[in-house]
């Protein structure tokens, strides 16, 4: 896995990465995925799966049922 500010995982659009992780500094209080996505304009589940897959060392992730809050660490 990749730590924010370094090259992302093979397979990952550098593009893609960087939205994630710019709108998320922009909102330390962290963003709900479903907004992250809105916000990116990106698929909910590609938001999903690179945070999962390519950022998960560098986010936390909370769920308050099922939704999940994403922050930066």
């Amino acid at each position: 896995m990749s730590q924010i500010g370094s090259m992302p995982s093979k397979g990952a659009d550098p593009l893609k990465v960087r939205k994630i992780i710019d709108k998320l500094r922009e909102h330390p209080e962290g963003l709900w995925i479903r907004e992250l996505a809105r916000q990116t304009e990106l698929d909910k589940s590609t938001v999903s799966r690179y945070l999962s897959a390519h950022l998960g060392e560098g986010v936390t992730i909370s769920f308050l049922g099922r939704n999940k809050l994403v922050k930066l660490k």
